[in-house]
C-alpha cells in the first residue's frame, strides 16, 4: 500500500465548536498534527427546496452554515504553516473570473504557496438563479474562468477573449506564490469531455460519491465507488499520458465512505477501508471529523486515528 496522504476536511466543525474560531483551532491543531491537506466546502446560498442533488437524499439542511471559502481559506492560511490548502470545490461559475483570480492568488500568496484549489460547478439551479448565473452553460463558462485565471496568474499584461470571459491588456499582480499558479483540481464526473478537460488543465481529480442516505436505489454503495475511482484513474491516466504530462504527479482526493453503526458513523470501521480507496488509485484520503464527533472534546482522538493512516 503506497503511503497515504491526508486531507481533513473542516466542513461541520463549527457545530462541535460552538463558532468559526474553533475551526481554526481545529484547523492549527491539525497542521501541527501532520494534516497533508486542509480542505473546506461551499454553497454560497441554498434554496428553499433540494432540488436536483444527483447523490441520493440530501445529507443536511438548507438552513445549515456554509462559510464562504474564499474567506475561511484567507483565514486558515493565516493560522497553518506546513499544510496544503484546497477547496472540496469552490463553485467557480458564480464568481467573476478575474475577481476570483486576485483572490486565490491573495491566498497562494499568503500561505506561502500552499494552495491548491478544488473547482466544480455544483448541482443546485437556484444558487446560479440567486447569483444571477445561467445555470445552463455553467461548464463552458468554467473552462473559460480556468483558461483566464491562468493567463492572469502568468502574463502581465493578459488577455484573453472567451464567449463569457474577455480582456485586454489586463495587470492582476502579483502572481501567485507558485510558479505557473495555483494548481486546480476538478470535482467533476470522468465522462470523456470531462476527462479532456481534467486532463489539459488539472492537478488533481476529487470525485464525490455522496454520503449513504439510507435510500438503496441512489446509493451506490463502496465496491461501485472504488470501480469507479479505478476507471476515472484509468481514463484521466491515458489522457495525460496522450498529452505528454505524467501521470505519477497526478493527485485523486477521495473520501472513504463513512461506515453506519449502531451510533452514527463509525470512524473506525471507516479507516478501515482506507486500503481499499488506496488500491484503486487514490493518492489522498479525504476525513471530515464533525461526521465521527458528538463533541469537540472527541475531535482530538479522531484526529489521530485519522493522521496514524500516514505511517
Amino acid at each position: 500500500m503506497s503511503r497515504a496522504r491526508i486531507t481533513i476536511s473542516l466542513t461541520g466543525i463549527e457545530h462541535l465548536t460552538g463558532g468559526i474560531g474553533g475551526v481554526l483551532d481545529f484547523a492549527r491543531a491539525a497542521d501541527a498534527a501532520g494534516a497533508d491537506q486542509l480542505t473546506v466546502s461551499e454553497h454560497v446560498a441554498m434554496g428553499r427546496e433540494i432540488i436536483g442533488y444527483p447523490y441520493g437524499r440530501y445529507p443536511s439542511t438548507v438552513d445549515a452554515d456554509w462559510y464562504e471559502p474564499v474567506a475561511l481559506l484567507s483565514a486558515v492560511a493565516a493560522v497553518t504553516s506546513r499544510a496544503r490548502l484546497s477547496t472540496s470545490i469552490l463553485i467557480a461559475p458564480l464568481r467573476p473570473a478575474v475577481l476570483l483570480a486576485k483572490q486565490l492568488a491573495t491566498i497562494d500568496q499568503l500561505s506561502g504557496g500552499r494552495l491548491e484549489i478544488g473547482l466544480g460547478t455544483g448541482w443546485q439551479k437556484a444558487e446560479y438563479d440567486g447569483c444571477g448565473v445561467p445555470f445552463d452553460g455553467r461548464t463552458a463558462l468554467l473552462d473559460e474562468q480556468v483558461r483566464a485565471m491562468r493567463a492572469l496568474w502568468t502574463s502581465a499584461p493578459a488577455s484573453f477573449a472567451g464567449r463569457h470571459v474577455a480582456f485586454d491588456g489586463l495587470y492582476s499582480l502579483p502572481f501567485p506564490r507558485q510558479p505557473g499558479g495555483v494548481p486546480i483540481w476538478f470535482g467533476i464526473a470522468p465522462g470523456p469531455a470531462n476527462v479532456a478537460r481534467i486532463a489539459e488543465h488539472g492537478a488533481g481529480w476529487a470525485p464525490w460519491f455522496g454520503l449513504p442516505s439510507g435510500d438503496a436505489a441512489r446509493d451506490i454503495g463502496r465496491a461501485e465507488a472504488l470501480a469507479r475511482i479505478a476507471e476515472g484513474r484509468a481514463r484521466i491516466h491515458a489522457a495525460l499520458a496522450a498529452r505528454g504530462r505524467d501521470p505519477a504527479g497526478f493527485a485523486i482526493r477521495v473520501m472513504p465512505e463513512p461506515v453506519l453503526g449502531a451510533e452514527g458513523f463509525d470512524l473506525g470501521a471507516t479507516i478501515g477501508s482506507a486500503a481499499d480507496y488506496l488500491a484503486a488509485g487514490a493518492t489522498h484520503l479525504e476525513f471530515a471529523p464533525g461526521l465521527f464527533c458528538r463533541s469537540a472534546d472527541a475531535l482530538p482522538e479522531a484526529l489521530a486515528a485519522i493522521l496514524a493512516l500516514r505511517g
